[in-house]
């Protein structure tokens, strides 16, 4: 299970969406472009390498997580913070609590839980509970092309994953002091860039990951994105392979909480819901979706996350048990290819990706990012939604 599907609850990665659609452009990174070498670079990676690659191993194999995880982004267009605490143990069991929040999509005291078969999602300012199989459960952010394990599962993990695993590493010092802890500074610029002055697509960074010497856990990440702005994960807080009460992953129903399905709340309007008409109009371009010929798929909710120029529309839809969410826009174009299968649809290359039970379908198309997630959906069906789209 990798570290990103641990960390990433339901309410961290939409999160994420909207911090990754919400921000403006910033500088990019400064890098210095290599005369072309003249022998082959060595292939025995440096110490900033290593650290890096061992930290990253130790969290993707770790049976349970715990751990408090705060996230900020400043940019031109964004500046918020949402503070997580998140429990998670194999293969699918997750409880995720929004302990701060200054993003009005994410409520202080915000919980989502999940024993592997059923989801409980608590709304605190609604005083509702959404409770359903994991089947009926709509992941809205991990519609997002890089989501691996599903929007709702990832953008600024995920694009702290692509950091742990593609990233040209450097230690700086092995003196660094983060929460009073020991901590090696390990400088890290996205793969390619040294080498060639770009990164391996329009995602490019560099900033420094801080690994606690004793545990090899990570502290914090401290990265400028171009085009994003300065993005700072928090870590103050991380336990592996310890043993997690069975009573974690239940959810006991507060006390007068009106009680309703999954379904009910994917079909339910959110504040800011818009009408695929009225989002179109916004976005200034074509929003694809499926025609309303094809009647055994039901739009619920679109919805527009971000500021104005740089927004994600996420269209959200049921089809009998089934639910999917599609997620587009500019800011989601030409995102890192993540490790999944690589697909020819729609005249492009696309990328499936699977994990936690949840499949996402991400590509771009005329210069528009396009993610297609669902949980249990197949391969198959998965691209057959994605060929309706018009």
């Amino acid at each position: 299970m990798s570290f990103y599907r641990k960390t990433c609850g339901f309410t961290a990665m939409l999160f994420i969406v909207i911090l990754l659609a919400a921000c403006g452009g910033s500088s990019s990174p400064q890098v210095q472009t290599k005369p072309t070498p003249t022998v082959p670079r060595t292939p025995t990676p440096g110490p900033g390498q290593q650290i890096l690659a061992t930290m990253a191993q130790k969290v993707n194999t770790a049976s349970t997580l715990h751990g408090v995880f705060n996230v900020k982004i400043t940019g031109p267009a964004f500046n918020g913070t949402v503070d997580n605490e998140i429990w998670n143990a194999i293969p699918n069991k997750n409880r995720t609590i929004v302990l701060q929040s200054t993003v009005r999509q994410f409520s202080t005291g915000s919980v989502t839980v999940t024993d592997g078969k059923e989801i409980w999602q608590y709304d605190p300012v609604k005083n509702i509970v959404y409770k359903g199989p994991v089947s009926d459960a709509t992941p809205t952010t991990t519609a997002t092309p890089t989501a691996g394990s599903g929007g709702q599962s990832q953008l600024v993990l995920n694009i702290v994953r692509t950091v742990f695993t593609h990233s040209d590493a450097t230690l700086v010092s092995s003196s660094a002091k983060i929460h009073g802890r020991d901590a090696y500074d390990v400088h890290v610029v996205s793969q390619g860039q040294t080498a060639t002055g770009t990164g391996q697509s329009n995602f490019s960074y560099s900033g420094e990951v801080y690994i606690d010497k004793a545990a090899n856990l990570p502290l914090q990440v401290n990265l400028t994105i171009q085009g994003l702005g300065q993005v700072l994960l928090d870590i103050p807080s991380i336990v592996l392979n310890q043993p997690v009460p069975a009573s974690t992953f239940t959810f006991v129903i507060p006390a007068g909480a009106k009680v309703l399905s999954l379904q009910q709340a994917n079909a339910t309007p959110e504040t800011g819901s818009l009408t695929l008409n009225q989002a179109q109009q916004q976005a200034g371009y074509h929003l694809l979706s499926i025609p309303t010929s094809q009647t055994n798929y039901i739009l619920g909710n679109v919805n527009a996350l971000g500021a104005p120029g740089n927004q994600v529309y996420t269209l959200s839809y049921t089809t009998g048990s089934t639910s999917f969410t599609i997620a587009e826009g500019k800011p989601l174009a030409n995102l890192p290819a993540s490790s999944g299968q690589q697909v020819s649809l729609r005249g492009a290359t696309g990328t499936l990706t699977t994990g936690s039970g949840a499949t996402t379908l991400s590509w771009t198309e005329k210069g528009i990012g396009i993610g297609i997630t669902g949980t249990g959906l197949t391969k198959d069906q998965i691209l057959n939604i994605a060929k309706l789209l018009s």
